[in-house]
Parts: C-alpha cells; structure tokens; sequence
C-alpha cells in the first residue's frame, strides 16, 4: 500500500484555563479507532490571510461559542510538530502553536463544529492539573499537564516551549500507531 503524501497545517491552539485552574479540553471516545480515548486542545488549522492569534479566537468561537478579542491571548507558550491520521487514506505534518487564555467559567456552546469535529469530539470537560495527570485517556499535546503547572506558577516563558507531539498514525502493518517526539521539558 502506498502511504499518503502528507498534508501540511500550521494550526493555533488555546489552552482557555478557568478561575479554578481547570483546562477545557474535548473528549473523544472511540473515532479513531474501538476503545480508543483522547482529549485534544480548543484549536485549529490558520485559514488563509489569518495571523496565529486572529485563528485562534476564531478557532475559539468555532468550537465553544466564547468569543475573545486577540490582545485576550498571552503570547504563545509552546508549540510542537509531528504527524497524525485518523483513517489509512489521510496523512498530516501539523505545526502547531499553543496561547495561554485566562477566561471565567463557561459552558461551551458546541454548534458550529464543522467537519466531524462533532462525531469526534464526543463532549467538553473542564479538568483539573490532577484530573489532567490521572487521565486513562490520552491527551494531545502530550506532557500539557507539565507545561500548564508552570503557567499556572506565573512562568510565561520568553520563547515558546517545544513540547512533545503525542498523536497517532495509521500504520499499514501496525494500526493505530502512537508518534512522539523528545521535547524541552524533558532535556
């Protein structure tokens, strides 16, 4: 079987954090594959003629309703790479850009998912740094538990952080296949 040429995506991500220091993620339950569980960022890829910010809060609005103004985002804390699939016939290199976001409490309005976000992404949950940590399912980016303790200390780091992918890929002989690559905080 010939691999897919890959697909490239630059996407912007906001780790939104509430008064409670609770992280929204999105849970996903079994798209990629039987039993397989996630949560992912609130987060996408930059359409054309859009800075990382304007896609952010744009990304923002599109999954969870809330709307932020762009000088509402920090400067971006971390960003990684890699590869991921969620079907054989589809390969992505995706960069992507982390911004750290303060907001009140919210329930996330999710209406306008587009594509099959809405079949993926099966609800939105506020977790806690220890929730985070005891996860069973994985969480993309990986080590985002590590990277959100320092934000959540005050320690905005000067440049972005690398941090690890965390992601999978369909592998012709092996399925499912997690990827991962070293990242600063574990140097």
């Amino acid at each position: 079987m010939i691999e897919p040429e890959p697909i490239r995506r630059r996407c912007a991500r906001v780790l939104l954090v509430d008064e409670d220091d609770r992280l929204l993620l999105f849970f996903s339950d079994g798209f990629v594959a039987p039993g397989v569980q996630y949560y992912v960022t609130v987060g996408g890829g930059i359409e054309d003629g859009e800075t990382l910010a304007e896609a952010a809060v744009r990304e923002v609005f599109e999954e969870t309703g809330l709307r932020l103004r762009t000088d509402e985002l920090g400067p971006v804390a971390a960003r990684t790479e890699g590869y991921w699939s969620d079907s054989p016939d589809l390969l992505i290199y995706s960069r992507d850009a982390y911004f750290f976001a303060r907001v009140p409490h919210f329930e996330p309005i999710r209406d306008r998912l587009v594509g099959t976000e809405g079949a993926e992404f099966t609800e939105a949950r506020w977790l806690t740094l220890d929730q985070l940590r005891a996860a069973d399912a994985l969480v993309f980016p990986g080590r985002v538990a590590d990277l959100l303790s320092q934000l959540l200390d005050g320690t905005i780091p000067i440049a972005p952080l690398d941090i690890p992918w965390g992601a999978w890929c369909w592998d012709t002989d092996r399925g499912w296949t997690a990827t991962e690559r070293p990242s600063i905080l574990e140097r």
